[in-house]
C-alpha cells in the first residue's frame, strides 16, 4: 500500500517503507577516494581555466603511437619538470588531442588565481568512472542527528560527567583513549536498544554489539551516478571567528553548489516501530540538528561581505563530507547542554590533539571550539563545506 508523507509518496512493501531522498549541495561537497593527482598526472590548462583528468592507459597509448614514450619517462623521473600540460606542448601534442586519452575536464574553479596549485584531492567515483555519493555517507550524518534528538528526550548527564573527566583528569598519554572509550559508550546506549541476545548462549550477543543498533533498520543506497560536469576544483580556507582567513595549499575535486543526488531509504519497520523512529522523526531530527549546529558553532564566526547566499528552500539542512569540520560529525555540544561547558570540553581534546593550534583561547576569547570554520571558495564566494539540503519525495 501507499502512504502520502510530507508532499511525497512512500511506497510500503509489506514491512519495509520505501522513500526517495533528493539530496542538492548548497555549497562544495567533498567525498575523498583516497587518492591524490599530482601535477604529472592530470593537464591544467591555464587559459581556458580547465583540469583535464587522464586516463593514463589512453595516456601511454597515446604516446607510444607518437613515439614519446622516451620522453614521457625521462619527464616522469624527472625531480625538475612537473607540469604535464608544458611537456605535452613542448612535445606538440595539441588541446585538440586531448580528448584521445582524457578522461574528463572539470572547471578549475579558484586555482586559476592561485600560485600554490599542486595535488588534487579526488572525489569518490563509481565502477563506471562517474562520481556518486556513498549512501553510507549520508546515513553516518542522518546517525549524527537522530543521536543528538535521542540525547534531548534521554537523561545522560552520568555520560557527560564521565567524557568531561576524562578530558581534565586523566593523564595526557591516556586522554584521547579514554574519551574515544567513553565516547563508544555513549553511542551503545544511545543506539543499541534492541535488547538482542543468543537463547543458547546468553553472552554471545551483547548489548552494545552491531545487532542490537536500531539504524540497521535504516538503509540507504548509493546516489545515481552524478555528470563530470557537475565537478570543480575548491581550496580550502580557514576562517577564525573574527573573519580572517587563511588559505591553505591544499586542493579538493569537488560537487558544485546546485548538485543534485538522488538515493532510496528503506525503513524496517519491524525495527524502527520499536523506537519510535519514522519519517517524521528523522526529519525533526534533522531540522533540530542543524538549528543547533547554528546556534552551538557558526552564529559566532563573523560574516564577510563574500559569504555566498543562503539557497535553501524548505527542506532539511544537512552537512556532508570531508573537509566540513568536528561540530558537524560529533555529539559533544548535544550532550553537554551548557554550551560553556562543551566548549571547555570540546577545547580540551583540541589541546591535546593539535596543541600548536592556541587552542588554549577557544573558551575565553574565541567563544567556540574548535576555532576555526572550514570553508572554501567558488565563483568568488565562501561557502561553508559540504552544506546540502534534504527533500524526502
Amino acid at each position: 500500500r501507499k502512504n502520502i508523507v510530507c508532499g511525497g509518496e512512500t511506497v510500503r512493501y509489506g514491512h519495509l517503507e520505501r522513500v526517495e531522498i533528493v539530496l542538492r549541495t548548497l555549497s562544495p561537497v567533498f567525498i575523498g577516494s583516497g587518492e591524490q593527482l599530482t601535477k604529472k598526472e592530470y593537464i591544467y590548462d591555464r587559459d581556458d581555466g580547465v583540469i583535464y583528468i587522464l586516463n593514463l592507459a589512453k595516456l601511454v597509448e597515446y604516446l607510444s603511437a607518437k613515439r614519446l614514450e622516451g620522453a614521457y619517462e625521462r619527464f616522469l623521473l624527472s625531480p625538475r619538470k612537473n607540469d604535464l600540460h608544458a611537456f605535452l606542448y613542448e612535445n606538440g601534442v595539441s588541446r585538440e588531442d586531448y580528448g584521445s586519452f582524457a578522461s574528463y575536464a572539470i572547471d578549475a574553479g579558484e586555482v586559476a588565481s592561485s600560485e600554490h596549485f599542486r595535488g588534487v584531492l579526488m572525489f569518490l567515483k563509481g565502477p563506471d568512472g562517474k562520481p556518486y555519493i556513498p549512501g553510507s555517507s549520508l546515513k553516518g550524518a542522518i546517525r549524527t542527528a537522530i543521536g543528538a534528538k535521542l540525547l534531548e528526550k534521554g537523561k545522560y548527564e552520568n555520560e557527560t560527567e564521565r567524557i568531561e573527566k576524562a578530558a581534565a583528569v586523566y593523564k595526557n598519554r591516556d586522554r584521547k583513549r579514554y574519551v574515544s572509550m567513553e565516547a563508544r559508550h555513549l553511542e551503545s546506549r544511545l543506539f543499541c536498544k534492541l535488547g538482542i541476545t543468543d537463547p543458547k548462549k546468553h553472552d554471545r550477543v551483547k548489548w552494545n554489539s552491531i545487532p542490537n543498533d536500531f539504524m540497521r533498520g535504516i538503509s540507504i543506497s548509493d546516489s545515481l551516478p552524478i555528470e563530470f560536469k557537475n565537478l570543480t576544483l575548491c581550496g580550502k580556507h580557514d576562517r577564525k571567528p573574527d573573519g580572517k582567513s587563511e588559505q591553505l595549499p591544499i586542493y579538493r575535486e569537488c560537487l558544485a553548489p546546485d548538485t543534485e543526488a538522488r538515493f532510496v531509504m528503506t525503513l524496517d519497520r519491524t525495527i524502527t516501530d520499536k523506537l519510535g523512529i519514522d519519517l517524521d522523526f528523522i526529519q525533526d531530527a534533522l531540522r533540530s540538528f542543524s538549528e543547533k549546529h547554528y546556534e552551538n558553532y557558526e552564529k559566532y564566526y563573523k560574516d564577510l561581505p563574500e559569504d555566498a547566499e543562503d539557497k535553501s528552500t524548505s527542506g532539511m539542512k544537512i552537512i556532508l563530507g570531508g573537509g566540513s569540520g568536528y561540530v558537524s560529525k560529533t555529539l559533544t555540544y548535544p550532550l553537554v547542554r551548557d554550551r560553556e561547558r562543551a566548549v571547555k570540553l570540546v577545547s580540551e581534546m583540541m589541546m591535546k590533539q593539535f596543541s600548536k593550534h592556541e587552542h588554549e583561547k577557544d573558551l575565553k576569547v574565541y567563544r567556540v571550539s574548535p576555532h576555526i570554520l572550514k570553508t572554501t571558495m567558488y565563483k568568488g564566494k565562501y561557502y561553508h563545506m559540504g552544506k546540502c539540503e534534504l527533500t524526502f519525495r
